[in-house]
């Protein structure tokens, strides 16, 4: 839902350039904003879904229980291992309605499996893939990013809002906010996906062990784990692919790792779609 960041993810996995460079190109090229915080921090996103799935589910989403994280933490490293395992990352703003009637709505960077035509949405271009009953998955996408795309969608709002003055008999649902009901929200804590984790250790005997119990004694299985030594000084880079978890229980795993002294770093953790 963010032409910036995607142009900014995309220039990262092509180029193999850092984030602060290609967010330097991207200012030039008038795709982000001097101040860009609110698209590399998700806010854009998370205003755009919160908007969306208040019409979708017929429930008021309210922005501040809506979780958010940007992109200004993805490296390098991050788009070089998730080519190597067949993904891209990109940032993802995604709402669903459990069969309860709670949402779970969020924006987050997510490793998506390139079978999914979300992963081949690139550089400025924004796209939005809907699931429906009987209609399955749709998928539409265009410009996102830019003075003509960003002019377009201002004044498109701003005519449909005129030819609805003085109707009183039907108004557009993209028009009205008439919900009374706010939704309830799962937290983000309570939800389940698959991560990718990205580790900075010592290349010594028994450090893929810690890591593979601390995970077994907090109910998370590995899909995949990788070590590569990094040279030159006794270190080793852990790349690990977990199966579908809690959040909780994968954020107490990180703390772990935070204050085990055979690990120096943990670098990254990034949500798998599945």
């Amino acid at each position: 839902l963010n032409g910036t960041t995607n142009y900014i993810l995309t220039k990262m996995d092509v180029q193999g350039a850092s984030y602060a460079d290609v967010l330097d190109e991207a200012q030039k090229l008038g795709y982000a904003e001097a101040d860009p915080t609110g698209d590399v921090e998700g806010f854009d996103a998370a205003y755009k879904i919160t908007t969306l799935a208040t019409i979708a589910f017929g429930k008021r989403i309210k922005f501040e229980n809506v979780y958010r994280e940007g992109i200004t933490k993805i490296s390098p490293d991050d788009m070089q291992a998730a080519n190597e395992m067949g993904y891209k990352i990109k940032l993802i703003a995604s709402a669903e309605l459990s069969e309860d009637g709670k949402a779970d709505v969020r924006v987050h960077p997510m490793l998506v499996p390139i079978s999914k035509s979300l992963a081949h949405i690139d550089y400025v271009t924004n796209a939005v893939s809907l699931t429906g009953h009987p209609v399955g998955d749709v998928t539409l996408s265009g410009p996102g990013a830019g003075e003509f795309p960003t002019a377009s969608s201002v004044v498109g709002d701003i005519l449909a809002i005129a030819s609805e003055i003085g109707k009183t008999d039907y108004l557009l649902p993209m028009m009205r906010c008439n919900h009374h009901e706010n939704a309830e929200m799962i937290p983000i804590e309570e939800t389940e996906n698959k991560y990718y984790l990205s580790i900075t250790a010592q290349n010594s005997l028994g450090v893929i062990g810690r890591i593979g119990k601390a995970c077994e004694e907090h109910n998370i299985s590995l899909a995949s784990i990788v070590q590569k030594e990094v040279a030159g000084n006794h270190a080793a880079k852990i790349t690990v692919i977990t199966e579908i978890c809690k959040e909780k229980d994968m954020q107490n795993v990180v703390n772990i790792f935070n204050n085990d002294p055979a690990i120096t770093s943990v670098n990254s953790l990034i949500r798998v779609q599945v």
